[in-house]
């Protein structure tokens, strides 16, 4: 199988580190930020990230980078699929981890963002055998009901409009449409809590694997103008069903907090960060790299 792949070897006796995107992303959410796309490619990543990073250039620090400096051999990869089924990037996953056993006689340590969480824990379920720890950031552990909301985007875009100025009408509009179009997906669906993938979904935590999680408590992903969303939502969106994961205080956008809790996890932690800021918030690396370096590679 021919994987889009990017790696640096480490030391032979530490773990080697195998990084996870998320849905509708890729490897350079890990390695090159600043030229990753989001949601199936429609937009860069630089949007979601313009509170920590609002120079054109500033390049954010990576989990693969502090890790690659403490000497870990370290692995990222493009799903072929980014939008497509777990089962898919289970498979890939499968490959890249008989890459990593060439790098390590210390096993193998996970660390998924998003959806990437769920697809090491999908893979577990079959087999553990050198996985050493696995790390979820924003990872919806008991799914994401922001789906659900996809039907609200028609009276969205009649609201924002007037609001919007003649010469930049559609921008805004035209960007919460892709959105919604990317929310609406068979992909996204499959996150959904009561989703066929929960169902199947019986695992919980394995001998020799040390479990820790990160969640994200600040729901703003990007801002137009005197615009936020998601919180413009909150003007069409009937009270009762707001959901968690929009919540100042309460999720990052995408996925609550509480669903960001793996289950088992020896630690979580929260940060003020929405869903794709939390990954390059400075004491979130030095957290987990605590983690791996006293806990995990200990």
């Amino acid at each position: 199988m021919k994987l889009d792949v990017v790696s640096h070897k480490g030391g032979y006796g530490k773990p080697a580190v195998v990084f996870i995107h998320g849905l509708g992303m890729n490897k350079d959410i890990w390695v090159n930020p600043l030229s990753s796309r989001i949601l199936g490619g429609q937009f860069p990543l630089k949007v979601l990230l313009q509170n920590m990073f609002p120079g054109e250039d500033a390049a954010p620090q990576t989990m693969y980078s502090a890790l690659l400096r403490k000497g870990y051999s370290v692995i990222a990869w493009s799903q072929k699929r980014p939008a497509g089924p777990i089962d898919s990037a289970v498979t890939e996953l499968k490959e890249i981890l008989r890459m990593a056993g060439d790098m390590t006689r210390a096993g193998v340590i996970l660390i998924g963002h998003s959806r990437g969480g769920l697809i090491a824990r999908r893979y577990l379920l079959e087999e553990r055998k050198s996985i050493k720890g696995l790390i979820t950031i924003s990872t919806p552990h008991v799914g994401s009901s922001i789906a659900g909301l996809a039907k609200y985007v028609s009276p969205l875009v009649a609201l924002v409009n007037p609001l919007v100025p003649a010469g930049e009408k559609g921008t805004l509009s035209f960007s919460i449409k892709r959105i919604f179009d990317f929310l609406r997906s068979p992909a996204i669906k499959e996150l959904l809590p009561d989703s066929a993938f929960f169902h199947s979904l019986k695992d919980g935590p394995y001998e020799g694997v040390y479990y820790a999680s990160i969640g994200g408590t600040n729901p703003t992903l990007f801002t137009f103008r005197n615009l936020s969303f998601p919180d413009v939502l909150e003007k069409i969106v009937p009270e009762n069903l707001y959901p968690e994961e929009m919540k100042k205080g309460k999720g990052d956008g995408l996925v609550s907090a509480e669903s960001a809790k793996m289950p088992w996890a020896e630690e979580h932690y929260d940060f003020d960060r929405n869903h794709a800021e939390v990954l390059f918030d400075e004491d979130m690396r030095e957290t987990l790299v605590k983690v791996i370096e006293t806990r995990v590679a200990a």
